[in-house]
């Protein structure tokens, strides 16, 4: 195969032939796995309880293609009719081969969509983390003007030759109060339109969420932690005084990396504001005016206030529809986002408005828009620089009295089909499968693929489309070729050792790990232009290109808007992927 020898000890020695789910699956759903295997007949498998009873059997499928691209690995898929009743501890074995132990369970998601959204707690900035919220991960509030840090309530614009040769032109007195927010990723940067998505897809959850099953306190907690989110948002808003009124600033971070690893109360570095974006600003007026929906009954004042932001924001992108925000090669202490086309971005605030306000301007907007009549769901997964498909699956589920609506709602229904597609040609039965190799961000946009098709469920009530979203997540969670669970504290062999500065433990033993609900970024396989290729990397088939180590940035980083499709996609399968 070609492998280094160091993937071979790890994935063929250590790890069980037959791929699972590792947390478990839902009573009914199809059990799905596969079996790593040189064998070219079918072979029986069984499911067997831990006292060792055959609870359900079958007959292996042999993949077609030997050795299967993506992996270089000649498998079986594994498929039985599912098991109807709950169990703890069971097993698949076939052909003297067994996989790791899992449970099949109504909640069996519940604790992920818990811990996964717990996650954008501890990454708030601007208040302290208590052990309360999880023991051993308290911190003091960073951002808050305590030395070594300025602080993020009185943050000036960037200035100087660099600012000046990125931002020709553009000055900006005084400071803006930006706290608050969610830290993006494995820095302390905020960024817009990366924060953006995160938000709108925690909004989303309460779309679904319903009052029958879902319990007032968990409605509540996803509604406060968008608050937080979305009262920062409202800071980075350019007040009408000051240049480019009601558009939003771009990102906020130091001038330096942060010392990794490190907590961000004890970030040395000078915090500054970018200068305002098109992309950024239709952000703003996309989640906002989202939020003003979800807001409208449980506090009409705020909703009023993010309706009003939207507004202004909406009004100020098209005014400066050109402003983009440049590519720097995350030379200056932080990502930089860019994006060469807010065409879609204005989509999306066109179609978040409508649906908010039902106003003939939005709706003239969108009409007119060359997205309105495009397929926007690439099959490489949407993400903040692709946001087209958050506008349209919007549509779909909230545009009534839209004209064309059975169109729009076709169309999700028409990617979802193509996705389950993708799937379907996979041994791993993950709906993504990307041509060009696997990107930074993978389980991202694997993700936000299964939003595609999660939505297409609400909107049809098929079980296929329930069972292909609980299908991709046994992907994540270890029905993959690497036998790997993406997700800390979920499954037997989790990652344990992502790239991030304040859950440093494995580079200084007095910072907490990861906790879990945590994902990481996932394989890999294109070289990035701003770093350099990792070469535990080379060789390796692109759903390989994974290393669980805090030294893998491109593979192993984490970040909120890979965690917001996570618990999206948790909560969507506790709440709604059950049979009726």
């Amino acid at each position: 195969m070609g492998w280094p020898p160091w993937v071979l000890e790890d994935v063929i020695a250590r790890r069980p032939a037959i791929r699972v789910n590792q947390l478990g699956y839902l009573p009914g759903q199809p059990l799905q796995a596969t079996l790593v295997s040189e064998r070219s007949d079918a072979v029986d498998f069984a499911v067997i309880d831990e006292d060792g009873t055959v609870v359900s059997t079958g007959r292996s499928q042999p993949w077609p293609i030997r050795p299967e691209p993506g992996s270089a690995l000649t498998v079986h898929t594994l498929e039985s009719a599912g098991i109807a009743a709950p169990g703890s501890c069971l097993r698949l074995t076939s052909a003297g081969f067994g996989s790791h132990p899992f449970r099949v369970a109504e909640d069996i998601y519940a604790g992920l969509f818990a811990d996964s959204l717990r996650v954008f707690r501890l990454m708030r900035s601007g208040i302290p983390v208590t052990e309360d919220v999880l023991p051993g991960y308290s911190r003091p509030a960073g951002h808050v003007n305590t030395p070594p840090n300025s602080g993020d309530a009185a943050v000036a614009a960037w200035t100087g030759p660099e600012a000046e040769r990125l931002y020709p032109g553009w000055h900006c007195e005084g400071t803006f109060d930006v706290s608050g927010g969610w830290y993006d990723a494995g820095d302390y940067g905020k960024y817009m339109t990366s924060g953006s998505i995160a938000c709108w897809q925690l909004l989303g959850i309460l779309d679904f969420l319903p009052p029958s099953t879902a319990p007032d306190s968990i409605v509540t907690a996803v509604r406060e932690e968008c608050r937080w989110q979305l009262d920062w948002m409202l800071r980075m808003q350019m007040p009408a005084r000051e240049p480019l009124p009601g558009m939003a600033f771009h990102r906020i971070h130091g001038t330096a990396w942060p010392p990794l690893p490190g907590l961000p109360h004890d970030d040395p570095t000078l915090r500054v504001l970018h200068r305002p974006s098109t992309a950024a600003t239709f952000h703003l007026a996309s989640v906002a005016a989202h939020g003003a929906r979800q807001f409208r009954e449980a506090d009409p004042t705020f909703a009023d206030r993010l309706m009003a932001a939207a507004t202004r924001a909406y009004d100020a992108a098209i005014a400066h529809p050109n402003l983009l925000a440049p590519d720097d090669h995350a030379l200056f202490g932080g990502g930089p986002y860019p994006d060469e086309d807010p065409s879609d971005d204005h989509y999306w605030a066109s179609a978040e408005l409508w649906i908010a306000t039902h106003e003939a301007r939005y709706l003239e907007q969108l009409a007119g828009s060359a997205w309105h009549n495009s397929d926007v769901f690439d099959l490489d997964g949407f993400d903040f620089d692709r946001v087209a498909a958050p506008g349209r699956l919007d549509l779909a589920l909230h545009g009534f009295p839209l004209p064309g609506l059975a169109n729009v709602r076709d169309s999700v229904i028409a990617a979802a089909d193509r996705l389950l597609t993708v799937a379907a040609g996979q041994p791993w039965g993950q709906p993504y499968a990307p041509d060009a190799g696997w990107g930074w961000g993978s389980n991202g946009r694997l993700l936000n693929n299964l939003v595609v098709i999660a939505v297409a469920s609400l909107l049809t009530d098929e079980e296929r489309y329930r069972a292909a979203v609980a299908a991709g997540m046994s992907y994540l969670l270890g029905r993959n070729p690497l036998g790997q669970s993406y997700i800390t504290g979920y499954g037997t062999d989790d990652t344990r050792h992502q790239r991030t500065r304040q859950f440093g433990h494995d580079l200084d033993d007095s910072l907490p790990p990861s906790p879990p609900g945590a994902l990481a970024g996932g394989p890999n396989s294109q070289p990035h232009p701003d770093f350099p290729y990792d070469d535990r990397l080379r060789g390796l088939p692109a759903q390989c290109c994974y290393v669980d180590e805090p030294t893998s940035e491109v593979t192993n980083d984490i970040c909120i808007r890979w965690n917001a499709p996570l618990t999206y996609i948790a909560a969507f399968l506790t709440y709604r992927a059950r049979r009726r």
